[in-house]
C-alpha cells in the first residue's frame, strides 16, 4: 500500500483550502425534517450515525446523549477510574457519561446510590434535562416545580415534533427532536444555545445551519501523485463519494485517471458527507480553479500598510492574496519568503482584471511549503 503525505503539524499547515460549502446546507429547505434533525446532531457529536430512532431510550444511553450536548462535551474524561453508583462501576463503558449528567443535576439518580442505568427515560425525565441544560434550576420553579419545567419547555417550543404525555417514556427520536430544539432557544442568560455551545448558526427560516460543522470535519490537504490509489486514500466506499476537480462536478474513475497524467493532486475529503475536493496540476478541464507550484520572485505590499502583503509574484506571474491565512503566510511574520517554492490553489481572474496595467492571473485561496508536502 502506498503511503500518503499528509500534513500533521498545524506548524507547518501553512493555510487552510476555502471551499464553497453553499450546496451544502442542512436546512429544512435541502432536506426531510426528521432527517435534517437527525443530521444536525451527529455532526455536532451528539449522536451516532447508526443510531436506531424508532427504539426506546435508556438512562444510560440518555446520560450520554445529554452530556454530548452539554457545555462539558469537551472535557469529558474517556474512562472512569472509580465506581460512579453502586450499580455503575467504574468499567461501565457509560460511567463518564452518567457521573457528568447527575452531578450537573441533569438527571436525578435514585435512592440508595442506585442510577438504575437500564431503566427507561420518561417524558418528564426528557424535559427536567433539556430545561437545566439551558441553565434552569430548582429555584426558578420553587412554587411548582412538577409542571413549571413543563409549561417553560412547552413556551419555549422544545416539544415541537414530540408527541407524548408527560409520564410516557420517550423513543430516541424524542431526544432528538427535544435537544434539536432546544439548540435553536435561547438559554437562562439569553442566548441560542446552539451558537455558543456549537459551531452552529441558525437560518432565516429558523432551523440550524450546520456547514460550520462541515468545514471542521474537513480532513486534508493530502498529496495524492502518479501511481496512487484514490481508494486506499478515501475512508468510505468510493462508490458512494460525491466528486469535486478543481472545483467542477467530477467523478471517482475521472480523477483517478487524471492523476495519472498529471503532476501531483491536492486533495481534501469529508467522511461525514463522502464529499472529496480534488485540485490538480495541468488539468485538461477549463475550471476556474486550479494548483500549481513555483518559486516566489516578489511580494507586494500597500503603500499605506508595509507590514500587509497585498499580492505576490510567483515565477513572473502576479496573484492577489485571497485570505487573511496566506497574507500572514507571505508577511513578515509568516513561514514563506521570497526564494521558496510553493505549491498553491488559485482562482483564475477575468482577462480584463487588471491594476495599474498590471495583469492578475488569479487569487491564490490557499499556499504550502514545497517541501513541507514532499
Amino acid at each position: 500500500m502506498k503511503c500518503f503525505k499528509k500534513i500533521v503539524c498545524t506548524l507547518l499547515l501553512i493555510s487552510i483550502c476555502v471551499i464553497n460549502f453553499d450546496f451544502i446546507n442542512y436546512s429544512n429547505n435541502t432536506l426531510a425534517g426528521q432527517e435534517m434533525r437527525t443530521q444536525v446532531l451527529y455532526l455536532a457529536g451528539i449522536i451516532d450515525n447508526d443510531l436506531n430512532l424508532n427504539e426506546y431510550i435508556n438512562r444510560a444511553e440518555f446520560a450520554k446523549m445529554i452530556a454530548k450536548t452539554s457545555t462539558y462535551k469537551d472535557s469529558i474524561s474517556k474512562v472512569s477510574l472509580s465506581d460512579v453508583f453502586n450499580d455503575v462501576k467504574k468499567d461501565n463503558p457509560y460511567a463518564q457519561y452518567i457521573k457528568l449528567v447527575a452531578k450537573e443535576g441533569y438527571i436525578n439518580a435514585y435512592l440508595g446510590g442506585m442510577f438504575r442505568p437500564e431503566y427507561p427515560v420518561s417524558y418528564r425525565d426528557l424535559v427536567r434535562a433539556v430545561v437545566a441544560l439551558l441553565g434552569y434550576t430548582d429555584e426558578d420553579f420553587a412554587n411548582d416545580k412538577l409542571n413549571g419545567r413543563y409549561e417553560l419547555f412547552c413556551s419555549l417550543e422544545l416539544n415541537d415534533s414530540i408527541e407524548k404525555n408527560i409520564d410516557e417514556y420517550v423513543t430516541k427520536v424524542d431526544c432528538v427532536n427535544a435537544i434539536y430544539n432546544m439548540l435553536k432557544a435561547k438559554t437562562k442568560n439569553g442566548q441560542v444555545y446552539g451558537t455558543t455551545t456549537f459551531d452552529l448558526s441558525v437560518n432565516t427560516d429558523g432551523e440550524l445551519n450546520a456547514s460550520g460543522l462541515l468545514k471542521v470535519k474537513m480532513r486534508g490537504p493530502f498529496i495524492f501523485k502518479r501511481g496512487d490509489s484514490l481508494s486506499e486514500l478515501l475512508p468510505f466506499d468510493v462508490n458512494e463519494g460525491n466528486y469535486f476537480l478543481n472545483g467542477a462536478p467530477s467523478s471517482f474513475s475521472y480523477i483517478q485517471t487524471e492523476t495519472s497524467k498529471a503532476g501531483f493532486t491536492i486533495l481534501y475529503y469529508n467522511e461525514t458527507t463522502k464529499t472529496v475536493y480534488a485540485y490538480e496540476e495541468g488539468t485538461s478541464l477549463d475550471t476556474t480553479v486550479n494548483v500549481t507550484k513555483g518559486y516566489v520572485t516578489h511580494i507586494y505590499y500597500n503603500a499605506s500598510d508595509n507590514l500587509t502583503p497585498a499580492s505576490v509574484e510567483i515565477e513572473r506571474a502576479r496573484y492577489y492574496i485571497g485570505n487573511s491565512e496566506v497574507k500572514f503566510a507571505l508577511s513578515y511574520a509568516g513561514t514563506i519568503g521570497i526564494g521558496d517554492q510553493v505549491v498553491f490553489i488559485y482562482e483564475k481572474s477575468n482577462d480584463t482584471e487588471s491594476d495599474n496595467d498590471t495583469n492578475y492571473v488569479g487569487t491564490i485561496t490557499s499556499i504550502y511549503l514545497y517541501n513541507v508536502l514532499y
